[in-house]
């Protein structure tokens, strides 16, 4: 950014809120354009579910539900030689110097283990999670003065991997509204097996008819939208015959993630998701991180 440089920013968007801040404080020194990479913006289905809580169509916001896939445990700490075309100490970057560990940085996401290890990341609370949580953020105004937040996590302590496998978090927001973020066992945690229990997952599926391993649910005084990358569910389910185009607050329109990104490049306009508005998104992925800590 101070080559001059526009930015794209895939997951975690930082391992600290100070580096969130300091990246932040960059963008707007140097009036550059960002964008992170919740590509679920750039989705129709999610779009209309935030637009329908914004526009009360489901009432007054109660409460939130947010799951997510679980970290991987485990991992191989065997020492080995670096492969070859790796440049080792470029790919550390900031990081502190360890030995190059058996599957650090493979390709196949089945055994990689820097996505779960916090010299590199925060595990799925922040690298998927971020998602889910997200789109509560880009469906609710959540951020008006002081939460309470409190959780658990599972930390497993042998192998390479030491962030959280799962974890049940809960959170008050100052206006009255309430999150639940759940990470989901076996859930895409890189196919590594653990015993953790998925909480709440048997109610969540009965009361939204369907779930899958990630998702964000908003439950108001008249009806709740359930939305994740299978789809959309809604009660009532007329909600669906409603026209996006006649609500009064209606969010940036993105069909291409990468797409908007570059348009706003050319255009200098803000992108689907913003600096703003992804540090105020990724920071639930921390407070929830230290919390269970």
């Amino acid at each position: 950014m101070r080559a001059g440089k526009d930015v794209y920013v895939e997951k975690p968007l930082g391992v600290t809120m100070a580096e969130d801040q300091a990246l932040r404080e960059a963008v707007h020194r140097h009036k550059r354009i960002f964008q992170f990479g919740t590509q679920q913006r750039s989705s129709r289905l999610f779009r209309l579910a935030c637009e329908l809580v914004r526009n009360g169509r489901i009432g007054k916001l109660k409460h939130i539900n947010v799951w997510a896939p679980g970290s991987a445990p485990g991992g191989s700490t065997q020492v080995v030689p670096v492969p070859p075309g790796l440049d080792y100490d470029m790919w550390l970057g900031p990081a502190p110097f360890k030995p190059h560990t058996q599957d650090l940085c493979t390709d196949d996401g089945g055994k990689k283990t820097w996505w779960f290890k916090t010299d590199y990341a925060l595990g799925f609370i922040a690298g998927w999670g971020i998602h889910p949580i997200d789109i509560a953020v880009w469906g609710a105004d959540l951020f008006d003065g002081p939460m309470e937040i409190q959780g658990r996590g599972t930390f497993y302590a042998e192998g390479a991997c030491d962030t959280a496998t799962v974890w049940n978090i809960e959170l008050k927001f100052n206006s009255g509204v309430t999150m639940t973020y759940v990470g989901v066992p076996n859930g895409g945690n890189a196919g590594r097996a653990t015993n953790d229990i998925w909480a709440h997952g048997d109610e969540w599926k009965q009361r939204y008819r369907r779930i899958s391993s990630h998702g964000t649910a908003f439950e108001g005084t008249d009806g709740w939208v359930h939305v994740d990358r299978e789809g959309i569910n809604l009660q009532p389910e007329n909600l669906i015959d409603e026209k996006p185009e006649t609500f009064k607050v209606q969010l940036t329109k993105s069909s291409d993630h990468v797409g908007n990104f570059l348009d706003c490049v050319r255009s200098r306009a803000d992108t689907v998701c913003p600096m703003d508005e992804s540090v105020r998104s990724d920071s639930l992925c921390h407070i929830s991180d230290i919390a269970i800590r």
